[in-house]
């Protein structure tokens, strides 16, 4: 196992912070998964259907992801649980290998972004959801600029998971993927 950059937990941390701990109480819980669901169905106008969808999702997801982090299995993730997990996983994500759970957040934040369902998230998409955690829009509007390489780069499904790879494995500061969460 490799230690973690500060560089790699100065951008992991931020995830943490703006898309996990949605409630921002300092832990990431159920909670937060539970509300994220609310604040997405609420700007995606989603049908009860789409709801209970995103729920089950979410639960499979959160389940992952304690069996991987919670070590003290008190159904909280903390921030040092959350950096041990991302540094006991690396080598099988420098592998291609993702976690069950993360594999299924990516696909579940693709299709949550990509409110066309065009197979493509553009810059509004990729603004309104990232608004719902609180990014700032001009933030989001920099960050999708860097992402699309000024618009020559489609951010199709392939290109979102391979800048999740680059955001979450990188120490080159000039990827484009450390800017796929806005910012850091």
């Amino acid at each position: 196992m490799c230690e973690l950059s500060e560089f790699q937990k100065k951008k992991l941390l931020y995830i943490y912070e703006t898309f996990y701990d949605v409630n921002r109480d300092g832990k990431i819980d159920w909670d937060d998964f539970d509300l994220a669901i609310k604040k997405i169905c609420k700007v995606n106008n989603w049908t009860e259907e789409q709801l209970k969808n995103a729920e089950s999702t979410l639960q499979c997801i959160w389940k992952g992801l304690c069996n991987l982090a919670d070590d003290n299995k008190d159904k909280e993730v903390t921030k040092d649980e959350w950096l041990k997990m991302w540094k006991d996983c690396q080598s099988q994500i420098v592998s291609g290998n993702f976690p069950e759970w993360l594999k299924n957040y990516m696909d579940f934040m693709f299709d949550v972004s990509d409110t066309s369902g065009d197979g493509i998230i553009d810059q509004d998409e990729f603004t309104t959801a990232y608004a719902v955690y609180g990014v700032p829009k001009d933030t989001c509007a920099k960050a999708f600029h860097k992402v699309s390489d000024a618009g020559k780069t489609l951010l199709t499904k392939e290109e979102f998971c391979q800048l999740w790879h680059d955001y979450i494995l990188s120490d080159d500061p000039t990827k484009r993927g450390n800017f796929l969460f806005g910012g850091f």
